[in-house]
This record gives C-alpha cells, sequence and structure tokens, in this order.
C-alpha cells in the first residue's frame, strides 16, 4: 500500500540528520559525501561506499553490514536504493537525501538491482523520509540534476503505448489515472525553464513531480503510466553494449526514437527535450549502435518478456533506423 513520504525541502535541511537517534548507517558513494560534509560535519556510526547495484553486492552487504538502527542515503539512485534495501531487509527506518534529482528512486518501493547487466526490480518498501537540501542538490552537475525531468517526460510515450494495449490487447486502461499522468507532462512543460536552471523551484516540481507519479504507479499496480517503449531502448541499449550510461540519457534517447515510431508528436517533443536540457545524444553512442539498438528492440522485448507497446504494433524497418539515426546525428 502507498504511503505518502514526508519531504522536507529548503536550504541546509541536512542539518536534521544530526538528531538520528542510535546506530545510524550511511549508504553513499565519494562524490556526494564529500559535498555533504563541506556543508556540515557529521560522524555517523557506519558509512559504506555504494560500488554498483549488482544483485550479488547488494546481498553480500546486507548480510555482512553491522546491526544499526537507521539507515540513510546519500546520493544518487544507487545510493538511494542500497538504503532501501538495506530497510527492507532488515526492517529498519530509513532516511533518504538526494544530493541529485536525476531519478524517482528516493520516491518508489521499488529497488533496482542489475542481473546479467539488465535491470531488475525486488522489495517493497516505500521511502517515508525525504530531506531535499536546495544547496546540496545544487552543487551536483546540472546535467544530472536536469536528467530527472526524462522519467517525467517518457509519460508522453508511455501513455501512447498504455493506450495502444488497451485497444489492441484489451489491458486495463485508467482514464483518470491517464488524465494525472498527462496533468504533470503539462506541469512539466510549463516549468522546463526552472527544469533547465536547476531552481529550488525546479528541483521542488522534479520532487513532486516523482511523488506524484509513483503514488499513480502505485494505486495502478504497475508502471504504465510513466513507462513505455522509450525505456526498452535504455534497457536494450545497456544489454547491447554492457555499459552503464546515465539512465536520462537513454531514456531521452528513447523518447526521440519512439515519438517517430508511434508518430506521436515528435518535433514537440525534440523541443521539450531541449528546454529541458536532456540530452537524447548520448554521449558514446554512435550512430551504429543506435540503429542496432533499434534494429534489436523487438526481439528484446520478447525476449524479455517485455510490456506490449508500439515496438510490437510497428515494424522497426531499416528505412525507419536510417531516417531516425539521420536526424539524431549522433557523432
Amino acid at each position: 500500500m502507498y504511503k505518502a513520504p514526508k519531504i522536507e525541502s529548503g536550504s541546509r535541511v541536512i542539518r536534521k540528520l544530526k538528531d538520528l537517534p542510535g546506530r545510524v548507517f550511511v549508504a553513499t558513494m565519494e562524490i556526494p559525501w564529500g559535498l555533504l560534509q563541506e556543508q556540515m560535519a557529521w560522524s555517523p556510526d557506519y558509512v559504506h561506499m555504494v560500488t554498483d547495484m549488482d544483485v550479488e553486492t547488494v546481498e553480500r552487504l546486507e548480510a555482512t553490514a553491522p546491526e544499526f538502527d537507521v539507515v540513510v542515503g546519500i546520493g544518487g539512485g544507487s545510493c538511494c536504493d542500497t538504503a532501501k534495501y538495506l530497510a527492507w531487509k532488515r526492517d529498519k527506518r530509513m532516511v533518504l537525501v538526494p544530493t541529485i534529482v536525476s531519478v524517482d528512486a528516493p520516491l518508489t518501493n521499488m529497488i533496482g538491482v542489475r542481473v546479467d547487466n539488465t535491470v531488475r526490480y525486488v522489495g517493497d518498501i516505500f521511502p517515508e523520509e525525504l530531506l531535499v537540501d536546495h544547496d546540496l542538490i545544487r552543487k551536483a552537475p546540472k546535467h544530472l540534476n536536469r536528467g530527472g525531468a526524462a522519467d517525467i517526460a517518457s509519460i508522453h510515450t508511455a501513455l501512447y503505448d498504455w493506450k495502444l494495449a488497451a485497444e489492441d490487447r484489451g489491458e486495463l486502461y485508467d482514464e483518470r489515472i491517464a488524465s494525472e499522468a498527462a496533468a504533470c507532462l503539462e506541469e512539466l512543460d510549463r516549468g522546463a525553464g526552472e527544469v533547465y536552471d536547476v531552481t529550488p523551484k525546479g528541483i521542488d516540481l522534479i520532487v513532486d513531480l516523482f511523488r506524484r507519479e509513483v503514488e499513480m504507479c502505485a494505486r495502478l499496480g504497475n508502471s504504465r503510466p510513466e513507462e513505455g517503449s522509450e525505456h526498452l531502448v535504455a534497457y536494450n541499449m545497456e544489454r547491447m553494449t554492457k555499459r552503464h550510461f546515465v539512465h536520462a540519457d537513454l531514456v531521452a534517447l528513447g523518447l526521440f526514437c519512439m515519438t517517430r515510431l508511434q508518430e506521436n508528436r515528435p518535433d514537440w517533443t525534440r523541443d521539450l527535450l531541449d528546454r529541458l536540457g536532456l540530452q537524447y545524444r548520448v554521449p558514446g553512442v554512435t550512430r551504429k549502435q543506435v540503429g542496432a539498438c533499434l534494429a534489436t528492440l523487438k526481439e528484446f522485448a520478447d525476449t524479455t518478456k517485455m510490456f506490449y507497446s508500439v515496438v510490437d504494433a510497428r515494424a522497426i524497418t531499416p528505412g525507419f533506423i536510417e531516417e531516425t539515426v539521420g536526424r539524431l546525428a549522433v557523432e
């Protein structure tokens, strides 16, 4: 059952960490931990540096971590998910301190782990306490903070795929939730300038849209309102290259490509991505790799038994790939 989190946002709200009772275990990484220490010297009982989210890694950590009363996740998605995993397994109090608003992990109940270079979701623990410190978050690179908008912008393609699945396969479709999701997308469009500039208002907008998106998905029982064929592109690219990229960049690439396959306002989408500052020309990804990702997308969706989407309804032809990759102009 969904639990609305207590979110405290503003300047220097991280000072509340010093008041946590009992033994405190921190899951973080060197950069976010250093940024926090610059603002506030703090010595919790245990500090664990997160390396990855491979399922073997998190299982080993849970088995060997010392006893604690509170676990605090400080950093991005991997740090927050590691804290969530420990809190879920140990049934302990959890406080999350995102240092970038690049992904919705600080708000979701699921934990993203990697199995054979593919993301799998485990667990069921809704974060109940978040400290959103504007000063801390604005120390992160702007392009990473802007990246949080990708998992909101994905509503555009996701709603199309969800509606298509309802029409073609009789999948449950909730008009009210779809309308609420569309309203979130409209708010993101209106606030694109604040998101691009990473203002306090822009930070709070992303966090609030994440919260609303998570609540909608929890009410529905799946991620249809925000996860569609654009995420298939992201998952397949990582599978194909066996590399990790910035999640937002791959989702933005998926949005660029799939709106063209859907014939779903691709020019508007590209304009929105530009105004948000999302990098759909993914650093380190070549034209050839984009083409290969698209060419194998249907096979990937079938093999991994992914949700029904435009990838199942329309053929990704060599002509489509050539035109899309040409418009993308990845060097």
